[in-house]
């Protein structure tokens, strides 16, 4: 359960999650799947600190906690050491995931904790979209949007 789940105030978060950053270069903030009146919504995950850095952050739909902090992990420490320039386009594999990013261009209305962080549009994200198991992206072949929603546009 989350700090916030259990009482602590906003404030108290947000400087949390600084501390995090200033330790690590940055933090993940995970973001459980629900259900309600408006339909599913699956889990996500989330970097905040890589746009100290100068890159976008980082988003990851449909995984559980632990394959999305490898995944983030691994491509914040390859964005922190120089080895990948992450953009819209780029793909890379991470933690044994193939992927591909993509924009996410309404990001302060999804990643609050980043607008918590850094102010509503201070900062720009992407989302590493993962293969099937088949190799194929959720827009190619049979779409299967919802186990992994996409956040932005689809490349073409």
């Amino acid at each position: 359960m989350c700090k916030m789940c259990r009482g602590f105030g906003v404030d108290n978060y947000i400087d949390d999650v600084r501390a995090t950053i200033e330790t690590f270069g940055w933090a993940l903030q995970y973001v459980e799947s629900e259900v309600d009146r408006d339909g599913i919504h699956p889990a996500f995950c989330y970097t905040v600190g890589l746009t100290d850095l100068g890159s976008p952050e980082i988003v990851v739909t449909g995984r559980g906690p632990r394959e999305s902090s490898m995944i983030l992990n691994a491509l914040g420490t390859s964005v922190a050491s120089g080895m990948l320039d992450i953009e819209s386009g780029i793909g890379c594999a991470a933690a044994g995931f193939d992927l591909l990013a993509i924009d996410v261009p309404d990001c302060a209305d999804i990643l609050y904790v980043a607008s918590d962080v850094y102010g509503t549009g201070r900062f720009s994200a992407v989302q590493a979209v993962w293969r099937d198991l088949e190799g194929a992206l959720p827009w190619e072949g049979i779409p299967s949007t919802v186990v992994q929603p996409i956040l932005g546009p689809v490349p073409f």
